[in-house]
């Protein structure tokens, strides 16, 4: 573990520690963890655990982090799809839903301790994620909040043929088919130009093997039929403008949850924004009043 460089450091506030770190799960993938603990951190004091979405950059959640981390030990994992993942050479690597909800219980089980208390906080692939996990899992966060979660993942199929056919170094190729299909298909680049602007730069980070075997493991995946197995509180968070993920869609996950209630912003940059990190901290503040 060491002390990262200044530029992670902009994601909080001076007198909170930001470390890096690699968290080993059982098939051998080393997953990267950044650390905020802020000064006056203590075991009884809650904790979150941030999961964001598919090949998601940490620098598209400043503006959240900025409001939790000053106020929370945050953590915030990056799944196995990332270039930052450290995957073993010598065996083929699961990129399922299932397996990344398996990453999650034994992170849990390595980084935070039984008595504990905390919740998890996600977007997109990293809700998606979440809620399979407490659909399933016997330890349950005490709150749960959900941006933009997506039940099934809707990959286009001239995409998954030309990831299958194609070899990596066609990818800039692919890439910017994708970009073309996002901006003019399944983004609002009108409204949502920010949100245009992030998914181009996520595609462009992206380590193209991962992203074709990630893409190939999602494809036919539901958590439809999990919802109603969440028996956590989760606060489920739409943006009114975000066609990539349909408000209409998102509202019925809700109502399908026990205890789960729904907050609908206005714009993708919304969800992302200082008010986004407040509310959440806010939340969280009054669950332990």
């Amino acid at each position: 573990m060491h002390t990262l460089s200044h530029e992670l450091l902009a994601f909080t506030t001076s007198d909170v520690t930001v470390t890096e770190d690699y968290v080993n799960v059982s098939d051998g993938v080393s997953l990267k963890i950044i650390d905020f603990t802020p000064a006056g951190d203590g075991p009884e004091q809650p904790m979150i655990v941030f999961i964001a979405g598919l090949v998601s950059l940490i620098s598209g959640w400043q503006n959240v982090l900025k409001q939790l981390t000053p106020r929370y030990r945050t953590i915030y994992l990056e799944t196995r799809e990332k270039k930052s993942a450290l995957l073993p050479e010598d065996k083929t690597v699961d990129f399922s839903i299932s397996r990344m909800t398996q990453d999650i219980a034994e992170f849990l089980q390595q980084k935070v301790p039984p008595e504990r208390p905390f919740c998890f906080v996600g977007s997109s692939l990293g809700s998606t994620i979440i809620l399979d996990y407490l659909s399933q899992s016997s330890r349950q966060s005490f709150d749960a909040f959900t941006i933009a979660p997506n039940c099934e993942f809707r990959v286009p199929l001239w995409f998954l043929l030309s990831l299958w056919l194609l070899p990596p170094f066609f990818y800039p190729v692919t890439k910017s088919t994708l970009k073309w299909y996002l901006r003019n298909f399944r983004l609002d680049k009108y409204r949502e130009p920010e949100q245009v602007k992030k998914y181009e730069g996520t595609i462009d980070e992206a380590e193209p093997e991962r992203l074709k075997a990630c893409a190939l493991a999602i494809k036919d995946y539901t958590l439809w039929d999990k919802l109603r197995n969440i028996k956590a509180p989760v606060l489920v968070i739409a943006a009114r403008t975000d066609i990539l993920h349909e408000v209409d869609e998102i509202e019925r996950m809700a109502s399908l949850m026990p205890a789960a209630r729904l907050e609908i912003m206005t714009s993708n940059k919304e969800t992302h924004s200082e008010k986004a990190g407040v509310l959440i901290a806010d939340e969280i503040a009054q669950h332990f009043l």
